[in-house]
């Protein structure tokens, strides 16, 4: 008997001896006594034929079984075979194994291997995988060939359903809350009682029909209108402002006379306006941040040559594999990368070749989405698109500071004399927000930051910007609706002793009813926050569903609860992957339970601290 199972292993020596790749540095690992904590020094060296498990024997007669990847200790039997083991052979499916002394004494036994892949760390820790340059968080839990394994890391799902839920609260939240204060607020009861039954009917659009719009619809007009879309997010507030600020021109008896359904329709035509001006704006705006330079166009059109290694920068020449990410950063030193290489631009537009190429695929033209790619372009036009708004905000705080507090006393506070002066410091806002951003952006250039390494990045068609505006129409009925519920439980008689002290309309909706509404307000985004954080199938028709992990807003993610629906109906029962899931559904009760839960405290905590109010 010890002689036919000798003979099997003389047979099938590679399933025994480790002999190249991950096989052979885990033998060198083990061999030198890195088989994790209280493991004996190798002898012998089996290694399983379906997954990263090794089985090693010791000097004592020990057979150890763990997986590589996971770290994990799958099984350990003491003294198996009198004398050292020589040689060790784990079975096909993993779950036994077969020991030979050296002196010929052969021992076979069955182990339950449980779940050998799955662990903490290779859950919710970085795992550095096979073939790898370093360790990751990485989520794939099918792969196209049988020898690749499986990879668990349940943190590229958590950090998807974070970036979703913050980017449709960014969307949401501003228009909600702000729309329920103008409706309780400022409009009529006959046309507030339409209104707000229209705006709640939104809630009742199934997901999967906001999903289909998504993909259908919204994400390819984004994809042929991108540039006009991000000019909207900043055209469309300054228009409805510019419209509030010239409507403080009219006279008294002729803006009284405008009843608030009117009111309503004039300013759904200043955003139908603002819309079609974003659209030639985002052209004028492309031009000017996004049209490439002549080395852009050069390497565009083929004409280039190689860099040799030696003159690579420092930064370049330590790194062993360089990625067009690696390169960007020494654009401004002539350095592209190109078809796998670094190159620099060679040649000139005049030459008939290039020329050539030039016309025939216009690559003159400026386009915003090559610029995302990294193809052309420098970080100053990414940094004034993310600074625009955040200059006009430091412009606003400034001359609320400086200007507004010393003017009051010698401008007109009524008429027609102060609306002209609440337009020209609008002006003077928004010339000294861009002239703010300008500098900011030239600032972050200079010290070698690039907006395309954080929020922005390379384009995909269905990406989060897509997922923001479809899931915010999604969550926008139910913030409305409980704030201004909220706003509309304050009591009147504080309305009205407000504006007999001589607060306006707007004064006292902020200063007075809105921070009494603040706990049911702050409840109202609390459960638009749940409904985001647990969405399905918005995210799961309008996303790419990659398990990515960056704050690119023009990239995919996959969810928790996507991944749940996508992988379930096809997970094996019992298996690691039917467990993982189950472990993500876990993970999402649990996020969505401590937010809850910090929320509430914090609500009672303002509720508190208004009810003297």
């Amino acid at each position: 008997e010890a002689g036919a199972v000798e003979a099997l292993f003389a047979a099938k020596p590679t399933s025994m001896t480790p002999c190249a790749g991950w096989q052979r540095g885990v033998a060198q690992r083990l061999a030198e006594g890195g088989g994790g904590e209280g493991s004996p020094s190798c002898g012998a060296l089996g290694i399983a034929l379906r997954d990263r498990s090794v089985a090693i024997g010791d000097a004592g007669g020990g057979v150890t079984v763990r997986h590589v990847t996971s770290e994990k200790l799958v099984a350990q039997k003491a003294a198996v075979v009198s004398g050292p083991v020589s040689l060790v052979l784990l079975t096909p499916k993993g779950d036994g194994l077969i020991a030979m002394s050296a002196a010929g004494e052969v021992s076979v036994m069955d182990f339950d291997p449980g779940y050998a892949e799955a662990s903490f760390k290779s859950v919710f820790g970085k795992v550095w995988y096979e073939g790898d340059a370093a360790p990751s968080y990485t989520y794939q839990s099918s792969t196209g060939e049988d020898t690749a394994e499986t990879k668990f890391s349940n943190i590229p799902l958590i950090f998807g359903t974070l970036k979703s839920t913050f980017y449709s609260m960014l969307f949401a939240v501003p228009l909600a809350v702000a729309a329920a204060m103008y409706t309780s607020e400022f409009l009529h009861a006959r046309v507030k009682n339409r209104v707000k039954p229209v705006i709640e009917m939104m809630a009742s659009l199934p997901s999967v029909v906001l999903g289909f719009l998504a993909s259908i619809v919204i994400a390819p007009l984004f994809y042929d209108y991108l540039p006009g879309v991000m000019m909207a997010f900043f055209v469309l507030p300054v228009g409805v402002l510019s419209a509030a600020y010239l409507w403080q021109l009219l006279p008294i008896r002729v803006s009284s006379r405008v009843g608030s359904l009117r009111q309503i329709v004039m300013v759904l035509g200043v955003v139908l306006l603002s819309g079609i001006a974003s659209v030639g704006l985002g052209r004028v705006m492309e031009r000017s941040l996004f049209a490439p330079s002549e080395a852009d166009v050069l390497v565009l059109a083929g004409s280039t040559q190689d860099v040799p290694r030696e003159q690579y920068p420092a930064a370049l020449r330590e790194k062993r594999s360089i990625s067009a990410a690696d390169v960007r950063p020494f654009r401004s030193k002539g350095l592209y990368y190109a078809s796998g290489r670094v190159v620099k631009p060679t040649g000139s537009l005049s030459d008939p070749q290039v020329k050539t190429a030039v016309e025939q695929n216009d690559l003159m033209r400026a386009d915003m989405r090559l610029w995302l790619d990294g193809l052309i372009g420098t970080p100053r036009a990414g940094w004034v698109l993310v600074m625009t708004p955040v200059g006009v905000l430091l412009a606003a705080g400034l001359r609320s500071k400086l200007i507004d507090r010393r003017l009051s006393a010698v401008l007109p506070r009524v008429g027609t004399g102060a609306a002209a002066t609440e337009i020209g410091k609008f002006l003077l806002t928004l010339a000294t927000g861009f002239g703010i951003a300008g500098l900011l952006a030239a600032l972050l250039t200079a010290a070698g930051l690039d907006a395309r390494d954080s929020i922005f990045g390379g384009f995909s068609q269905r990406n989060t910007l897509v997922v923001g505006v479809a899931m915010g129409f999604a969550i926008i009925p139910i913030i409305y609706t409980i704030s201004e519920d909220a706003l509309s439980a304050v009591p009147g008689q504080l309305r009205s002793a407000s504006l007999g002290c001589g607060a306006t309309r707007w004064q006292t909706a902020t200063r007075v009813v809105l921070p009494i509404a603040m706990s049911g307000i702050f409840s109202a985004v609390m459960i638009g926050l749940g409904r985001a954080a647990g969405e399905t199938m918005i995210v799961l028709m309008a996303t790419g569903n990659t398990p990515n992990m960056d704050w690119n807003i023009f990239s995919g993610f996959r969810t928790l609860s996507a991944n749940i629906a996508t992988e379930m109906p096809e997970a094996a029962l019992g298996s690691t992957h039917y467990r993982v899931l189950f472990l993500g559904a876990l993970c999402l009760f649990a996020l969505t339970f401590v937010v809850n839960t910090v929320a509430e405290v914090v609500r009672q905590r303002v509720r508190k601290s208004r009810a003297a109010l």
